[in-house]
């Protein structure tokens, strides 16, 4: 299930996309699968309907969902490449952020430390 965090600088529409992208990545959600209404997410993650409405409109345009009139959104097919060459970009993200981790004084403890610290916010 796709989880969100309040607190989080990120906004919630993109925490919501990045919970389907990580649903896909993980096979967890597959090309045809039918995502939840927006009703239904917004229920579940007590956020407002067009919180959702917008991630969901985002991700149409992006070509992850592919919606149908009257029936829902459904996960495209090529969502699976979007995932992965997202996961291309994330990769590339962390190792420059890492980078400057290293340059501004932080050892390898240090960044252990706060990946040990991440990990642990998770489920």
């Amino acid at each position: 299930m796709i989880r969100i965090d309040a607190s989080s600088p990120v906004p919630l529409y993109d925490q919501i996309k990045s919970g389907f992208r990580g649903l896909v990545a993980k096979g967890l959600l597959k090309p045809g699968d039918a995502a939840p209404s927006i009703r239904e997410l917004s229920a579940k993650l007590k956020v407002n309907p067009n919180t959702v409405a917008r991630a969901f409109r985002e991700l149409s345009v992006e070509g992850f969902f592919d919606s149908r009139r009257g029936e829902g959104s459904f996960i495209s097919e090529a969502a699976p490449r979007r995932v992965k060459s997202g996961l291309g970009e994330s990769s590339s993200a962390l190792a420059d952020s890492l980078k400057l981790a290293r340059r501004s004084g932080l050892g390898w403890d240090d960044i252990e430390e706060v990946v040990r610290e991440i990990r642990k916010e998770e489920p």
